[in-house]
Formats: structure tokens, sequence, C-alpha cells
């Protein structure tokens, strides 16, 4: 066989081999320490803080809100309007993380989450995600709250535009309760 043919296999092996090592399972202690970090933030934020998600947020996200202060400005105006609808989150609930998928130097999973609210007299359970990102070996996520990304899947796409193709999202729904 000719050894440029095998030295060309070799090398296709070898990027797919590379990028499939980003992709995995998260072990029993960071599926733990990822479903904390979620519960955290979406308890500050259920309180109407809204520094801890703005810190955590997921920089993609901030580029194309038009940059940092744009962005902060955004999410403090989107709360502000939340409050006055008089939105009032009764639980949150987190669910188990998926497998991690590679995403270039970061790796990615979902984090399902179920939230009961009240709005307008109403009370509505909401089954979304969010979207955990972490660089490749590192600890600290960043997230992107992943509820219109069934609705919109190129958004996701711009955000992590180096996401492995074909990965499945959670599903996503409201209901009135």
């Amino acid at each position: 066989m000719d050894r440029r043919f095998l030295c060309w296999m070799l090398a296709l092996f070898c990027t797919f081999a590379a990028a499939l090592t980003h992709a995995g399972e998260l072990s029993p202690a960071e599926t733990d320490a990822l479903q904390q970090d979620v519960r955290s933030l979406l308890s500050t934020f259920a309180r109407g803080g809204t520094d801890a998600m703005i810190e955590r947020t997921h920089p993609s996200v901030k580029r194309f809100a038009g940059g940092d202060a744009a962005y902060v400005k955004a999410t403090r105006e989107t709360m502000k309007a939340l409050d006055d609808l008089g939105l009032k989150v009764i639980s949150d609930d987190v669910g188990e993380p998926t497998r991690t998928y590679a995403a270039g130097d970061e790796e990615v999973c979902f984090v399902p989450r179920t939230t009961v609210f009240t709005v307008d007299a109403q009370t509505v359970k909401s089954l979304a995600f969010m979207i955990a990102i972490r660089p490749v070996g590192g600890t600290q996520w960043r997230y992107i709250d992943g509820a219109a990304m069934q609705a919109m899947p190129e958004l996701l796409r711009q955000l992590l535009p180096d996401l492995q193709p074909d990965v499945p999202l959670p599903p996503v729904s409201v209901e009135r309760l």
C-alpha cells in the first residue's frame, strides 16, 4: 500500500479523533457542580439579581448583543420589564446535564430546567434548558439561555459556530397550569 495513502488516512483519523476528544461524559462530581452552579444562577435571577447572570453569560451572547455595555443594558431592561409584568418564579428545577459536545476549543452541554412562575394571575410551567460552555479542560462554565434555540436553531450556530453538527437539543415547552 502506498505510504502517502497511509499517511493521509492517519492524518484524517487524527483530525476526527481530535474533534471527538472534546466530547464525552461529565463525571458525577462535574455533574453535581454544574447542577449546583445553574441552580445558584437561576435562584439569583429569580430574586431579581442580574449581576451574576451578566458575569456568567457566554461572551458570544454579549458580542451578539453589541458588546458588554449593550448586553448589560438589555439585561437590566428585560429584568425591569419582567418585574413590571409581575413575573414571580415559584420554582426552578435543574435536570441532568447532557454529555458534552465539541465546539472548537470549548465544550458544550445542555442542562434541562423546569420553571414554574406566575404572570398576570396565570401560573405557567416552562421546560427549557441552559447551554453550559467551558474551555476544554476548564472548570468555569459560562451560559446561554436555550429557551429560544428550538425555534431558532440558526441562532445557536451564530453563537457557537464551532459546535459539532447535528447536536440534539433538549425539548422546550410552555403550558398553563
